[in-house]
Formats: structure tokens, C-alpha cells, sequence
């Protein structure tokens, strides 16, 4: 076992019973879900709407897999873009597991942002899976709204440049989540 996935393991099980005493408290009905989050990984500039990984993103996207192997993971969600669907398909492939895309539509008012719609069906798709861990492949601008939706505690905000992030939100109650931010794969 990698010294990442040993790391990760102890991060998230000694997080889990310090929540009580932090003030977060499990709800007695609801299956702890852990939710794996990350941006896509590095993408060409063409075709400019809609283009593939990189060489770069493409071993980033195994490293996502190697590191999430273990990490029994039962659905795996992208949006409708190539780039999220080709971080997220050696993982998927490795699982054998199908990724569903949703199509993240963008707000009328400001098109930069994610429609609250979109972002509240993903959220409910993922709650289906309760107990259980889902990975969610998104962008810079969907990721942190979902994390909110998802009750976490921490909102992050992305950077364009940035591809190494990877979010672990354990959702233990609707509208309760804690949130820890790592980095994998290699720094940019």
C-alpha cells in the first residue's frame, strides 16, 4: 500500500470520530457517504468547447485511479464534457463501473456559473448512494457549489491552472459534510 493511500486511509478515520467533538454530529438515520471530488485533468485548447486530456492529463487520470482503487467506490459521476468522462474512465474501466454524465447547464443571468438546478441533481443522485463512496469528475466552476450543496464546511475556490486538487467531503447528515482538501498525481 502506497504511503498516499495509507495517509489518506488514516486521514479519513481519524477525522470521522473527532466530528462529535468539533460539533458535528451524525445523524442517527443517515449512512455516512463519502464523496471523492476533483477537476478534470489537464485538457488541450482545441476543439475550444469541448476538448480531450492532454499526455499529462492522461497519466493524471491513472493516478487518480491507481490512488481511488482501494477506495471502493460504487458510482462515478461527470459532467457531459469529454475531458471529465476521460479523467474519470481508467478508474471507471478498473472498477468495472459505468460513469454517468449529467449535463451541468450554466445560469441564464451569468453563464460562467452552474445553474442551482443542476448542481441540486447531482447532489441528489450522489445522496442515493448513502453509505457508500461516489468520485464526482467536475470543473472549477462546480465543484465548490456542489461541496456547499452537499452541506460542507469548507468551500473551496479553484484555480484555473490548478488540476491536483482532490476533495474528500464525508456527508454524515443532510446538510452536514466535512471537507478535506488534498493534492495528487504531479504538482503543475
Amino acid at each position: 500500500m502506497t504511503v498516499v493511500r495509507v495517509c489518506l486511509l488514516l486521514l479519513l478515520l481519524v477525522s470521522l470520530p473527532s466530528f462529535a467533538t468539533k460539533g458535528f454530529a451524525i445523524d442517527d438515520e443517515f449512512k455516512i457517504t463519502t464523496v471523492f471530488l476533483v477537476r478534470h485533468a489537464e485538457k488541450g485548447d482545441e476543439p475550444r468547447q469541448d476538448p480531450p486530456l492532454i499526455e499529462k492529463g492522461v497519466a493524471r487520470s491513472q493516478e487518480l485511479a491507481r490512488l481511488l482503487s482501494a477506495a471502493h467506490i460504487k458510482a462515478i459521476f461527470t459532467s457531459q464534457f469529454l475531458r471529465t468522462k476521460q479523467t474519470a474512465e481508467p478508474l471507471a474501466k478498473q472498477l468495472g463501473l459505468r460513469a454517468t454524465a449529467f449535463a451541468l447547464k450554466s445560469n441564464p443571468a451569468k453563464p460562467r456559473e452552474i445553474a442551482v438546478e443542476s448542481t441540486t441533481e447531482l447532489a441528489n443522485k450522489i445522496l442515493e448512494h448513502s453509505g457508500e463512496s461516489v468520485l464526482v469528475v467536475g470543473h472549477t466552476n462546480s465543484i465548490p457549489d456542489l461541496i456547499k450543496m452537499l452541506g460542507g464546511d469548507v468551500v473551496p475556490t479553484i484555480d484555473e491552472k490548478t488540476f491536483d486538487d482532490l476533495f474528500v467531503v464525508t456527508v454524515f447528515g443532510k446538510g452536514k459534510a466535512k471537507v478535506v482538501q488534498m493534492k495528487y498525481g504531479s504538482a503543475e
